[in-house]
């Protein structure tokens, strides 16, 4: 039996046209894909790289400073001994320096940052006059006397309790010593870590008073 073999009439335009059309849009719409793959993942680079840099929990963007080693390098600027507090290791310090300012030869400062967010201040003002220890509590009048510090060197500070005038302030929580040859405040953020480093400077002081 003879076969038959169909073939096909040449293209015309209209379905040229058809084809080639079809073609195109074929081709657009798998570049259209392949850019938004590169897209997405470009992105999800660019948010990882953030992570990695930028949120890392264990960066300390504040610069952390020894202050026992500061107030060694820093004694003979002093007329006294500078107190330096011996604390754990959940305390750190932003802070370590001698200033002059008016109302004492030198202050000693140290800026501390410890549990639970809390900020304390040491200033130890030597020959510092009551208007040096004023700008310490805000003008505030004392609001009694605390013993401070761990058996049996105790030593009684000037209470400036100002939390509800200024709850969570630098100044939010003071307590004034008048040493022997200084004054030191300790202030912060709030009383349980200024009570912490201002023990520990009682326990100092009165080992030193003993020597």
């Amino acid at each position: 039996m003879a076969r038959t073999i169909l073939t096909s009439g040449p293209e015309n335009p209209e379905d040229k046209a058809a084809r080639v059309a079809k073609a195109r849009a074929e081709r657009r719409q798998r570049q259209n894909m392949r850019n938004l793959v590169w897209s997405v993942l470009a992105s999800l680079g660019l948010v990882a790289l953030l992570v990695i840099v930028v949120v890392r929990p264990d960066t300390n963007l504040v610069e952390e400073i020894d202050w026992q080693e500061v107030a060694e390098q820093s004694a003979d600027q002093l007329p006294g001994d500078p107190v330096v507090p011996r604390l754990s290791d959940l305390w750190t310090s932003n802070r370590a320096e001698v200033t002059k300012e008016p109302g004492a030869t030198a202050t000693w400062s140290i800026g501390l940052l410890g549990p639970e967010d809390s900020y304390v201040f040491v200033d130890q003002g030597f020959g510092a006059n009551d208007a040096w220890v004023a700008l310490r509590v805000e003008q505030s009048a004392s609001t009694g006397e605390v013993l401070l510090g761990y058996p049996p060197n105790q030593v009684a500070w000037m209470e400036y309790d100002r939390r509800e005038v200024d709850p969570g302030g630098n100044n939010a929580y003071v307590v004034v010593l008048d040493s022997d040859d200084s004054i030191v405040v300790v202030g912060g953020t709030n009383a349980k870590g200024v009570t912490e480093v201002a023990s520990e400077v009682s326990w100092r002081l009165a080992e030193e008073n003993l020597r």
